[in-house]
């Protein structure tokens, strides 16, 4: 800043040239789901895909529906798409082919004049059929993986869907005309169930009433809530569902979340006490499907729709780990266990599962998962291995699993989207390649599966500026420690060259280094496009995404090593991480910065204050800085108690003398701040910036203010705190975007930057 508070000519420069940059880069489309379908001319198909990107003037997100015709002998060729079409107002959409038509639902909301409406559309063969609004039906549709979902029965004449149940009345103006309307009304007093304590479930819920299901008649064009005896169990809240149909008659299969006596947060969270239930479509025949032991979500029916595949964890300790695939028949009840949890990967092919498999990490199976090669049938899902997300296929009946190749390199990001007449469709990205479409043969021998012949369709991003930079710019590796442990490892990006833009930060030494290791702490940074440590390596920094010990995708054991040992297993290895790039000379050791939220807020509030100096700026996202603090105002208080290995019991109840939630002993409390970075406050004397989303439900703001209150009072003047409205823990608005992180960077700028 100039003495007059305005930026100089050389800032103005930096600041604008870094929004350029950060608007151009977050503006990529990025797929969100594609649908291949085969036409009546030979090696002719139809790509129905749709797409997301950031409006940096707008300010929101948006979502685009296109179509492409593609050729495919051998290779596939694009030759035809058409012009992107925004989707407005959809909660939710479906699709259906019964007797050669092909039938669709689209859940829709508009708004006008200030006025909501929403609305149930039936489509066939792409004709508005029957339209039939909802909007004093229920409140608004549930669009999320947690909870939301829409299906079609097999049959063709139900739809299910999720929703809010509808708002209670409010209260009526004294001299209000009564009729039969409100004849039954409390006098014009509210109705007094709208004051009941009824608990949202924490982040990305804040405000939404619980789940309800919703069943649509097509055929009579009558729409109702499931009730029956699952409208009587108010311990369960249902979600996912889907269709079953054993005989004739036609089930309800759902995940029920048990969410008594507290609704905990749901969101990034696959530990929640949960189970598949099955029902009719009025709510009756209430049966649980699963073991109550285990947790179970994301169940899929198979092609045959008399069975169920599903995903299933053990109940709260870690929030994610390794899953399980199961099967259960709906008539039987019986189970049998598909993939199991692998604790620590094989060397060798063992039990049907492929060499170095580290078990199965993924929160959901793809909404239509099967493939049919003759008369075989595998389900295709992705699972983070070590660095990169795999997909894999899997024979259910001889529970073997095959991994797909990448279309590059044996490393990458890939997602499976869709499939026909043995093509498959693939999503597909590394840190120099922003997400295609990939189309690709498969081939079976036996119940081994394998994908060839890629060919990248080049409709998302090929031709956007972004991309170009991206491409063009960006080289990178992952980086091993076997002298140190086998769970630990780093993506590492690099420029690939000097830019112009890379002026204000790399000259003529080595570059500078962005430590930036994940959240969680169970997570796992894959070879991706991770638009942050994206942008900074465009800009001249070298990036390292470090995945610690605790990671996904490294076997069960790496979950379990850190639990217990958060606060000093991961921050070392972290630092560890930073020390050797700078003792390797591939970085400037003495210009090393440091970005990290959540947890990784958390472990970089511990190297302020116990590894001065090892960085010359730290940024905090949502940090994690006192523990004990937190479990009362956190909406997972569990994690705080499970992280440092005391058990949490969902049922609330109270034991004597044990050691563990839900009760906040003095013992439970001095377990936590001895893990807790605040006890290093005033030790912090390295330049600070706290960004904290007002709205957070994960982390309370409250620990980020009382973290820079502390360190700035006891003589650190370089803390530096922003608070962004209208946005929660990931800080994801578009405004929360652009403004963080061209924040973070004038921070970066401001202690390292090369002043010209």
């Amino acid at each position: 800043m100039g003495a007059n508070g305005k930026l100089t000519e050389i800032t103005q420069e930096f600041v604008s040239t870094a929004r350029e940059t950060l608007e151009t880069l977050y503006a990529i489309p990025t797929v969100s789901k594609a649908k291949l379908l085969k036409s009546e001319v030979e090696g002719i198909y139809s790509v129905e895909y749709e797409t997301k990107q950031l409006d940096f003037v707008r300010e929101v997100p948006r979502t685009y529906s296109s179509q492409a015709t593609i050729k495919i002998d051998g290779s596939a060729t694009v030759i035809s798409k058409t012009s992107a079409v925004e989707l407005v107002g959809v909660s939710g959409s479906k699709t259906i082919e019964i007797d050669g038509k092909l039938f669709g639902v689209v859940l829709r909301s508009t708004e006008t004049k200030g006025s909501k409406k929403r609305f149930v559309e039936v489509w066939e063969n792409n004709v508005l059929e029957k339209s039939m609004e909802v909007t004093n039906i229920h409140g608004e549709f549930y669009a999320d993986e947690t909870f939301g979902g829409v299906a079609w029965s097999p049959s063709g004449r139900y739809i299910v869907y999720v929703a809010e149940p509808k708002e209670f009345d409010a209260f009526k103006p004294r001299g209000f005309k009564k009729n039969e309307e409100n004849e039954n009304s409390f006098g014009g007093m509210a109705d007094p169930r709208r004051y009941e304590f009824n608990e949202d479930y924490g982040e990305t819920f804040t405000g939404k009433r619980p789940p309800v299901l919703f069943v649509v008649d097509v055929d009579e064009e009558s729409i109702k809530q499931v009730e029956g005896e699952l409208g009587g169990r108010k311990d369960i809240s249902p979600g996912q569902p889907i269709w079953m149909k054993e005989t004739e008659s036609e089930e309800l299969v759902f995940t029920g979340y048990i969410v008594e006596p507290r609704h905990l947060g749901q969101v990034y969270c696959m530990n929640r006490p949960s189970q598949l239930f099955s029902c009719d479509a009025e709510g009756n025949g209430l049966r649980n499907l699963t073991d109550t032991s285990e947790t179970a979500r994301s169940p899929r029916v198979a092609p045959d729709h008399k069975s169920v595949v599903y995903l299933s964890s053990n109940p709260f300790g870690a929030h994610s780990g390794a899953s399980r695939l199961v099967r259960v028949w709906g008539s039987s009840g019986e189970r049998e266990e598909i993939i199991p949890i692998v604790d620590l990967p094989s060397k060798d092919s063992v039990g049907g599962l492929p060499a170095r498999f580290p078990g199965l990490f993924t929160l959901y199976l793809p909404k239509d998962p099967w493939v049919q090669v003759g008369e075989k049938t595998f389900l295709f899902c992705e699972t983070i291995w070590n660095s990169s997300n795999a997909v894999i296929a899997v024979d259910i009946e001889a529970k073997k699993v095959s991994k797909i190749a990448f279309p590059r390199y044996n490393q990458g990001s890939m997602s499976f989207l869709s499939e026909a007449n043995g093509i498959v469709l693939m999503a597909y990205s590394n840190p120099a390649k922003c997400g295609e479409i990939v189309a690709g043969h498969i081939s079976v021998n036996g119940s081994d599966v394998s994908v060839d012949n890629y060919s990248d369709l080049g409709l998302i991003a090929a031709k956007t500026k972004g991309a170009k930079l991206i491409e063009e710019g960006i080289e990178w590796s992952v980086l091993e420690y076997p002298e140190r442990t086998e769970f630990l490892e780093t993506i590492l990006t690099k420029p690939k060259m000097k830019t112009e833009l890379q002026k204000f930060f790399w000259g003529d030494s080595l570059p500078p280094l962005a430590v930036y290791p994940h959240g969680g702490p169970h997570a796992t940074f894959v070879c991706g496009i991770n638009m942050i440590p994206t942008f900074l390596t465009i800009l001249g920094f070298v990036v390292a995404q470090v995945n610690y010990t605790g990671s996904l995708g490294f076997g069960q054991k790496s979950v379990d090593s850190l639990v217990g040992r958060i606060g000093d297993l991961e921050v070392d290895e972290i630092v560890y991480v930073a020390k050797d790039l700078g003792e390797k000379m591939v970085v400037d050791a003495g210009r090393m910065v440091y970005n990290g939220g959540s947890h990784s807020g958390y472990t970089g509030a511990h190297i302020a204050g116990r590894y001065g100096g090892l960085f010359r700026g730290l940024v905090l996202r949502n940090p994690v800085v006192n523990i004990g603090e937190m479990h009362a105002r956190s909406d997972i208080p569990d994690w705080c108690f499970g992280e440092l290995g005391m058990e949490y019991t969902g049922d609330m109840k109270i034991h004597e003398g044990k050691i563990g939630g839900p009760l906040m002993t003095p013992e439970a409390y001095k377990i936590m701040w001895d893990a807790s970075p605040q006890k290093y406050a005033a030790q912090v004397k390295d330049p600070i910036l706290v960004n904290i989303g007002l709205s957070d439900r994960r982390v309370p703001p409250e620990q980020g203010y009382q973290f820079c209150r502390l360190v700035k009072a006891n003589g650190n003047k370089e803390v530096e705190c922003k608070v962004y409205p209208n946005v929660g823990h990931p800080l994801d608005t578009v405004e929360a975007i652009r403004e963080s992180v061209v924040g973070f960077l004038c921070f970066y700028y401001k202690h390292i930057g090369l002043k010209r």
